[in-house]
């Protein structure tokens, strides 16, 4: 048995949908007795909207960069927390150097839970999210991934330096393009596949990943894994080899 795991968007994903080749291949990947997952930035209410949308079958999901895992049960088998009482300081933060939220996510009775707070009450966050203000913050005593948006790539790429600089012994601040995520120090999207391939008793050789930006990296290096040609010119670099799409890798097994 084989495992894949896809990062979602910009690799998965191609021009904001998923083709009907890359849904075929998946399909046949999972027939042949192989395990098919999705590792990503996003929250487990996100992702799974956004693959029931595009009718996209799975066995796994990997959230919030590796934080949490789960298979078919809104309950993750595993996650990782940070202490929230970096929170108040870290949002400030995020908010005085021109971020345009902060979307906060955790586990709340083994559902998942997300807070908002935004200087622009204009901003709108997404179902899944509470809007909250700064005091509120104090209450959260941990949680499992901080994600923000800035106007330039080049302003996100600065602040999550800034940030790994300032926080880095509590957190770790992946950039994604415009956005951040930010996950308990020590929590990568390698480090969640690995203790996924442990749980499965997977070989480490069985594992193969692709992905496209710059959270991918860690599980790129980690498994000598393979990027989209559409990916940044510094993943590729990193990676064993790249296909137009998700299609082409599994085309290489199967």
């Amino acid at each position: 048995m084989y495992i894949i795991a896809s990062d979602f968007d910009g690799t998965l994903t191609q021009h904001g949908t998923v083709s009907d080749k890359d849904k075929a291949a998946i399909a046949a990947w999972r027939k042949a007795g192989n395990l098919f997952g999705v590792n990503t930035g996003r929250g487990y209410c996100g992702i799974k909207t956004e693959l029931e949308r595009h009718q996209v079958d799975y066995d796994f999901l990997l959230c919030n960069n590796g934080g949490l895992i789960y298979e078919n049960d809104p309950k993750p088998v595993e996650q990782n927390t940070a202490d929230g009482e970096v929170l108040p300081s870290l949002v400030s933060f995020i908010l005085e150097t021109g971020g345009f939220h902060a979307a906060i996510g955790r586990i709340e009775t083994d559902t998942e839970a997300g807070y908002w707070i935004s200087e622009n009450m204009d901003r709108k966050p997404g179902p899944e999210f509470k809007r909250i203000i700064m005091d509120d913050l104090n209450e959260l005593s941990y949680f499992t991934q901080l994600s923000t948006q800035y106007e330039k790539e080049e302003q996100a790429n600065k602040c999550a330096q800034q940030i790994n600089e300032l926080f880095g012994k509590k957190v770790t601040a992946f950039q994604n393009g415009v956005c951040i995520d930010i996950v308990p120090v020590g929590v990568n999207k390698a480090t969640g596949l690995l203790r996924y391939m442990k749980i499965k008793q997977v070989p480490k050789e069985n594992v193969l990943v692709i992905g496209d930006n710059f959270n991918d990296l860690d599980m790129i290096l980690e498994f000598n894994g393979f990027s989209v040609n559409s990916g940044r010119p510094e993943v590729i670099a990193k990676a064993r080899k790249s296909f137009n799409s998700i299609a082409g890798l599994i085309g290489e097994y199967i």
